[in-house]
């Protein structure tokens, strides 16, 4: 399903201090289409990269460590949770 609202999404992430960090567009593992945004943040204690793809609206997160080692997926997040 795509994503209805995508400037309210993207106003409430920049309000948690996330960015798009990268401008190009990347594939979607589940529906193939070159629509993948990525916002992240991070700091000294680590931080995390948003995966939202704009063609099917799946969501994926990945949280990294101090330093930004060891990316590690977040298979429980759900982005209407996290956005409340």
């Amino acid at each position: 399903m795509p994503i209805e609202n995508l400037d309210a999404l993207e106003y409430k992430l920049g309000k948690r201090g996330f960015k798009q960090s990268d401008l190009y567009h990347h594939e979607c593992p589940s529906c193939h289409e070159n629509a993948v945004r990525i916002y992240g943040i991070g700091g000294k204690l680590g931080g995390r990269d948003i995966r939202l793809c704009l063609a099917c609206g799946v969501c994926r997160s990945f949280r990294s460590g101090s330093g930004m080692t060891d990316r590690v997926e977040d298979p429980d997040f759900d982005l209407e949770t996290f956005l409340r």
